[in-house]
């Protein structure tokens, strides 16, 4: 009996120490694949890879840019909003400690005139290497039209919606960080997140993110536990793949995605609502500017889709693909047209859609990311803005 029990424990033992192995390598697998994975944000449409756009072949820091790109993909909790990027050092992005993108040139000093870019991955710089953003961008124009040191602080991030941004910039208020001068040029990950869940002023992956809180929740049963491990995920993942129940099943259609339209949602209703929660944001960071004494400018980013710009072959091939998608297409649209017949009203915002109509060489390399001298142009435009309305306020 006795050497029955030592037959049984070793046994367990060394199932124990099989698991434990594969555990390990399971972590391993799922880490390694958060940062190669897919970035957060990519728009509805894209087929043909950014990076192998043909603006990139003739700049000899394209392939060392995109490297570091999907090495800094890597995203971690960040208190309020969700997600920031993990702190990174390469040799075309950079990332602090406190999860804010590099702004070369930028004298982030008590004298400084501080300003202070939010909005997604455009903003961010999605193609662009930290000289190449639309920051730095301003960064560089800034310093050209004003004495003393500048600080241009980019605290955008992909897939941020604007409430995003707008809590962002309360935590830096609530720090005692205040700015001079605050620019806001998102719309996108809102619609993006309204496009996904047929709710306006959500989180873009809403679903994802909240199965993963629920599924991290103390499980209550063994077979809970044992389905918390990252073993079982990988072997759920390898069985998925290898078990085929139909072999004549395809990848989803854009028509067969669930969206609003799929869920029955009116998109005139929807693109409302959204640029009801945008104009909200608006008000909120009026209110904060007038406390705290900072100016404020909200800029609505070109589209691919939108716009008289004079396309290259590339960028038609890149507007089909948006098109197919009719859902994302009349959605995008419907906002567009809503808040800019709303315009108006709202004296510090200002559509940035026009912005390449006289440009014939490619500028887009997906349907909502320019190259770096796209940014330049962006850049370019706001400082003219913000020139003269600091010129009519004198």
């Amino acid at each position: 009996m006795g050497y029955l029990y030592r037959a049984v424990a070793i046994l367990m033992l060394n199932t124990l120490i099989v698991f434990a192995c594969f555990e390990l390598a399971a972590i391993g697998v799922f880490k390694s694949a958060s940062v190669i994975s897919k970035p957060t944000a990519q728009l509805v449409g894209e087929g043909k890879p950014r990076e192998k756009v043909s603006y990139y072949s003739s700049q000899d820091w394209a392939e060392r840019y995109w490297y570091e790109f999907r090495l800094s993909n890597t995203q971690r909790y960040y208190p309020y909003v969700g997600w920031r990027r993990a702190p990174f050092k390469g040799e075309t992005i950079e990332i602090d400690q406190n999860s804010v993108r590099l702004t070369p040139g930028a004298d982030c000093s008590d004298k400084s005139f501080k300003v202070f870019a939010f909005g997604e991955s455009s903003m961010w710089g999605t193609g662009s290497p930290n000289w190449g953003t639309i920051p730095a961008n301003l960064q560089k124009g800034l310093e050209k039209l004003r004495q003393g040191p500048v600080c241009v602080m980019n605290f955008a991030e992909s897939a941020y919606v604007s409430m995003q941004d707008v809590i962002m910039l309360l935590m830096q208020l609530r720090s005692g960080n205040i700015p001079d001068l605050v620019l806001f040029y998102n719309i996108g990950g809102d619609i993006y997140a309204a496009y996904q869940s047929g709710r306006a002023g959500v989180l873009e992956n809403l679903d994802q993110i909240a199965a993963r809180f629920e599924r991290h929740q103390e499980p209550s049963t063994f077979i809970d536990r044992l389905r918390s491990t990252y073993a079982y995920s990988l072997i759920d993942m390898l069985m998925g793949k290898l078990t085929i129940a139909n072999p004549q099943q395809k990848e989803p259609t854009p028509s067969e995605l669930i969206t609003y339209e799929s869920m029955g949602i009116d998109v005139a209703k929807l693109s409302d609502s959204i640029v009801q929660d945008y104009m909200g944001n608006y008000k909120i960071v009026s209110a904060l500017a007038q406390k705290y004494g900072f100016k404020y400018f909200f800029f609505l980013p070109p589209i691919l889709s939108l716009g008289n710009k004079p396309l290259t072959p590339e960028e038609q091939e890149m507007k089909h693909r948006l098109e197919i998608e009719a859902a994302f297409y009349k959605l995008h649209t419907a906002v567009y047209q809503t808040i800019e017949r709303e315009s108006s009203k709202y004296q510090n915002f200002y559509s940035m859609v026009h912005i390449f109509d006289h440009c014939d060489s490619l500028i887009w390399i997906d349907g909502g990311h320019v190259t770096p001298i796209g940014n330049q142009l962006i850049a370019e435009r706001i400082l003219d803005i913000i020139q003269a309305r600091f010129s009519d306020e004198k």
